[in-house]
């Protein structure tokens, strides 16, 4: 697929989709916060934390995806390193709980963003409003 070919050190590459999802769900925090709160129970500053550790994780998946080249580790055996490469694995499945219905993908999600892993994500069925629209807000970023 076209996704894999796609950088994820050029600016316009993954990574630059990971950081745009954040920034959306930035300029969201308080309404989805809310809707968490509403939705699920929680309390409102851990409702606006649910969202926040999804920013959180795709600023953390950006800095993640300029090493993705590799890197050389030294080995215990005198005269040979290792080699660590990342590759795609193809297809992430998430299912998350009611007690973090955003935490959980986004967690999984950002990082698969940048590795150009496709991600299939079954939300809670207890906060179907929340899955709706953080996935609106996510998917806008990517069309």
């Amino acid at each position: 697929p076209i996704w894999r070919t796609i950088s994820p050190r050029r600016g316009a590459g993954r990574s630059a989709h990971s950081c745009q999802a954040g920034e959306a769900l930035r300029k969201k925090l308080i309404p989805l916060g809310k809707l968490v709160s509403l939705e699920m129970g929680k309390i409102l500053a851990e409702g606006v934390g649910e969202v926040q550790e999804y920013v959180d994780i795709c600023d953390y998946a950006v800095g993640l995806s300029r090493s993705f080249s590799g890197s050389l580790i030294p080995s215990e055996r005198p005269g040979h390193v290792l080699l660590e490469r990342w590759n795609p694995l193809g297809v992430i499945g998430v299912i998350s709980a009611f007690n973090f219905p955003i935490a959980v993908y986004g967690w999984n999600s950002a990082i698969a963003m940048v590795c150009g892993d496709t991600v299939v994500w079954k939300g809670a069925p207890s906060t179907p409003l929340v899955s709706v629209a953080t996935a609106k807000v996510v998917s806008e970023v990517l069309e």
